[in-house]
């Protein structure tokens, strides 16, 4: 699940907060077979996962660096880095303000990304004789 990690690599290399600050993880993972064509010769969607991406920030530094500079940034990177995208980038967040001056957030993304296949005589997966490798 490529697009978690980047995400996730993005936003801490933002350097809004310390690393150790942020964690994520992939829940409601759905996978759909599909094989089915992708236009270019001989490669194929094997199958689809749609899943949430999870993200927690504990204690972001909300009175040093505006929670809008952050949520501006990510959207920035769901628009320019998810472009097969077919409905609105949208996304809850949780605040949980502890202080004056720090806050936990807590919000989910859905991302859906292809697992791609290309004909290969010496391929692990066979579909309809076929023999296919991971792209």
């Amino acid at each position: 699940m490529q697009k978690i990690k980047d995400l996730h690599a993005f936003i801490i290399g933002l350097n809004l907060f310390a690393a150790e600050q942020m964690d994520s993880f992939v829940d409601d993972l759905v996978i759909t077979p599909a094989f089915r064509g992708t236009g270019v010769l001989n490669e194929v969607v094997a199958a689809e996962k749609d899943y949430t991406a999870m993200f927690f920030i504990e204690r972001y530094p909300h009175k040093l660096v505006s929670p809008d500079q952050l949520l501006a940034q990510i959207s920035a990177w769901l628009i320019e880095n998810d472009p097969y995208r077919t409905d609105i980038v949208a996304f809850p967040m949780i605040v949980e303000v502890n202080d004056s001056e720090t806050a936990d957030l807590e919000f989910g993304i859905s991302f859906n990304e292809w697992i791609l296949a290309k004909e290969d005589p010496a391929g692990a997966i066979v579909f309809n004789n076929t023999r296919y490798a991971l792209s």
